[in-house]
């Protein structure tokens, strides 16, 4: 669910500083995941597990965003074109894949197999999920005081309305626990660790290349007062 807030929120991203930006992301993160650690321990989730877990998360995420999609982007009348949008966004789901493979394998969080396992701290994956909204909501808020262009306001406002949509889908799809939870492990996510994965991948995915793809791809989808925006990340650091 977070790798579509972070294409839904394109925008907030393409005026940051590349650097300070990633820095921002990573004491985020772990802010987020020290605020949702609860005191009771459970064993550390072996690879397949975690692989298992995050692949099965991402497929509630998607079908979330399909229904969310389907229900709420003509309302905003963003493009006379939105199936060409939604194409944009289909287009970026090897992307999707490539930033979570990445960051799952990078983070070394599992323990090859139970013997190795280590105790591990639960996880309150509800307010997780509610932290992380806050902060990306922080983010939407800060880029909206900073431009006058009513059309890029709608286009974040469209995206904040989807990824709540998306957001109360998910929650609903794991009212009786989410898959950790289910399965009784959590993976070990060390600061170094968290820090070390989110500077690599965000080096490794060419996360610019494709956002301005796909800020390119919205523009030719008939979004207008978009273009302007899409240069920017030639030229941040």
């Amino acid at each position: 669910m977070r790798t579509y807030l972070f294409l839904a929120f394109l925008g907030a991203f393409e005026v940051c500083d590349a650097a300070k930006f990633m820095e921002q992301v990573s004491k985020q993160a772990i802010q987020v995941l020290h605020g949702s650690q609860r005191d009771g321990e459970v064993r550390q989730c072996v690879c397949s597990e975690m692989v298992d877990c995050y692949h099965s998360s991402k497929l509630q995420a998607l079908d979330c965003f399909e229904g969310c999609w389907q229900q709420l982007i003509k309302q905003f009348k963003l493009t006379d074109n939105p199936d060409s949008l939604k194409a944009c966004f289909d287009a970026k789901k090897p992307f999707v894949d490539q930033v979570i493979d990445c960051f799952q394998k990078k983070v070394k969080a599992c323990a090859e197999d139970s013997a190795s396992a280590k105790k591990v701290k639960e996880y309150d994956y509800n307010d997780m999920i509610h932290r992380v909204e806050d902060a990306v909501n922080a983010q939407v808020k800060s880029f909206l005081s900073s431009i006058g262009n009513d059309n890029v306001k709608q286009v974040v406002n469209a995206g904040t309305a989807i990824a709540q949509c998306v957001k109360t889908c998910f929650l609903e799809k794991n009212k009786n626990g989410f898959c950790f939870n289910r399965i009784g492990c959590e993976p070990l996510i060390e600061d170094k660790s968290a820090r070390l994965a989110i500077r690599q991948c965000s080096r490794s995915v060419q996360w610019k290349k494709e956002m301005e793809q796909f800020c390119k791809c919205s523009s030719e989808a008939g979004i207008n007062g978009l273009s302007s925006y899409c240069g920017m990340l030639n030229v941040i650091g």
